[in-house]
């Protein structure tokens, strides 16, 4: 995990160990990492002399694009919905509810009715809301906190309420509200990090927001394999349909959804499969260190999508070459599992003169292991 844990004034940045001397290291790696998961969309310099001091700092650099984003979203006005409500109406409109129209007294006016109205107090401006109010009061930056108390004035019409994460994953953005997608991510953590009730603002004054690392290993690595896959002829997917292990012959349903992180596909048919998994291999070890339990699932995509190759993507250790690679066999099998040392911090560098013959190295190993006949 990484981010931060705030307690009253206090404020403890959580940052990713890295095997570098830079003091700044840790700092600058998160940043770099989040703006490549694709929670920040502009290059944060942690500790530098020329940016604000909320620049320094990973979690108000996530709040101040997001303040940023929800002031720019506005612009348009609150985002409209189709709701739906049930309520009692002197005329007909929407559908009648006729199961409790017909335990309704007689006499009684009023008719039972469901209907979807377009209005602006709906689940998605209500979390975008909430997500407002916790963020203005944890935010240490004046230009932010103002930034938020402007959204929150027009959004004044808008019920406060305290959202649920199955509220927010339940919420399909359409084409016209894509740009929420980054502040609905980061409601969601918020909530995973226990924050206080937004509709009770003042009566705690714990926070945290807390990002896996392996969720911003993953997503990363999503945005780089795609470029160092460009041109090659093989394409990249990681919203492939899922398959299932085993079925029910009862009922025809699926048991054991089975989605690796990766999918390479070339002419129309899958020919590899690869997950990224955040930990540290070992020297020693006849697996390096990786985990049984990450072998038996390799295995699984093997079998259950029919390829040959699979990769599993690891962090550099400070024991591994440049471009280090194992691989081993399945035993009895033609198919095979390379672990691929994966110089993240490097990939994801701001400085071209590191970033550049880091991603060379990763797009000759990778694009050699995935096209491998």
């Amino acid at each position: 995990m990484a981010g931060c844990i705030q307690v009253g004034d206090l404020r403890i940045n959580v940052l990713p160990k890295t095997d570098t001397p830079d003091e700044n290291g840790g700092g600058q790696f998160l940043l770099n990492l989040l703006r490549y998961a694709g929670y920040l969309k502009r290059t944060h310099i942690a500790g530098s002399a020329d940016v604000q001091t909320s620049m320094r700092d990973p979690l108000e650099a996530v709040i101040s694009e997001v303040a940023a984003e929800m002031t720019q979203g506005l612009l348009g006005g609150i985002p409209k919905r189709y709701e739906l409500r049930q309520e009692n109406s002197l005329s007909p409109r929407g559908r009648i509810d006729f199961g409790l129209l017909s335990r309704l007294l007689p006499g009684r006016a009023n008719l039972p009715i469901s209907h979807s109205p377009l209005s602006v107090d709906n689940v998605l401006a209500q979390c975008i809301k909430a997500l407002a109010i916790v963020l203005q009061r944890i935010t240490r930056s004046e230009k932010s906190r103002q930034a938020f108390a402007a959204v929150l004035l027009q959004l004044a019409s808008v019920r406060s309420i305290r959202p649920t994460i199955a509220m927010i994953d339940g919420i399909s953005l359409s084409r016209y509200e894509t740009h929420w997608t980054r502040s609905l991510a980061i409601a969601r953590l918020v909530l995973a990090g226990n924050a206080p009730d937004p509709t009770h603002s003042g009566r705690s004054a714990a926070f945290s927001i807390l990002f896996p690392l392996h969720h911003l290993f993953e997503r990363s690595l999503r945005r780089l394999i795609s470029e160092a896959m460009e041109g090659s002829g093989t394409t990249m997917d990681h919203k492939g349909e899922p398959l299932h292990l085993y079925e029910d012959p009862e009922t025809s349903q699926g048991i054991l959804r089975l989605r690796p992180d990766y999918l390479f596909t070339k002419e129309g048919e899958c020919i590899a499969v690869a997950d990224a998994k955040w930990k540290r291999a070992t020297e020693d070890g006849k697996a390096n260190g990786i985990d049984r339990e990450d072998l038996y699932q390799i295995h699984a995509y093997l079998t259950r999508f029919n390829v040959q190759r699979a990769v599993i993507l690891l962090p550099t250790a400070p024991w591994m070459g440049a471009g280090w690679k194992k691989t081993i066999k399945v035993m009895g099998g033609p198919q095979t599992v390379t672990l691929l040392s994966t110089d993240i911090i490097g990939l994801i560098d701001h400085t071209a003169a590191i970033r550049e013959p880091a991603r060379a190295v990763f797009r000759k190993d990778l694009v050699e292991l995935i096209q491998t006949t």
